[in-house]
């Protein structure tokens, strides 16, 4: 039973790498999606990018901070271990949404993460990642249909804001954690 709930903490741990590094490259906290991967982790997203996992995200951050907004999606994570080493496959859906002049475009593709994880001094992160795209498809917005004015949904509370987002730690996601934290 010991070894069975030994597994389960491990899968979980594992999984939440995978989502935090959604986390962290939507929320544009590089220290956060960085920790995905151990020192001297390494990412192949080729052709885009191959090479180190920090090399990845140096090349990465100004082309996602162009961009109006960003959002990772994973699902159907699989996990296999094997003592303190582990593969995963997980699926992923990317939108990015990239304004270029006055028009804005967006891209949405989708595809599954091939990862290598290891258990270094009891933290779970990832030695390799490979990415392989399935998927994508690029649209031009139309002005009309980038808003919701007029509103499709008629609101309940019309006079109340809607909580702000923010692509960086100022999100209300960082202070909502916090504050739990003392």
């Amino acid at each position: 039973m010991e070894e069975e709930l030994q597994k389960l903490l491990d899968k979980q741990a594992i999984s939440e790498v995978i989502w935090r590094y959604c986390r962290g490259m939507d929320r544009m906290d590089k220290e956060l999606t960085l920790s995905c991967w151990h020192p001297g982790g390494t990412d192949d997203h080729a052709p885009l990018f191959k090479g180190t996992a920090v090399g990845f995200v140096e090349w990465l951050w100004p082309i996602h901070a162009a961009m109006a907004a960003t959002r990772h999606l994973v699902s159907n994570i699989t996990v296999e271990l094997n003592g303190d080493r582990a593969a995963t496959e997980c699926a992923w859906f990317v939108h990015l949404r990239i304004p270029r002049g006055d028009d804005i475009y967006d891209i949405m593709g989708d595809g599954r993460y091939l990862d290598h994880f290891e258990k270094i001094g009891g933290i779970w992160a990832i030695t390799h990642r490979t990415s392989i795209g399935c998927m994508t498809r690029t649209t031009k917005q139309h002005p009309a249909l980038a808003t919701m004015d007029p509103p499709l949904i008629t609101p309940n509370n019309p006079e109340s804001a809607a909580a702000p987002w923010s692509r960086d730690t100022d999100d209300y996601s960082y202070q909502l954690f916090s504050a739990i934290r003392n």
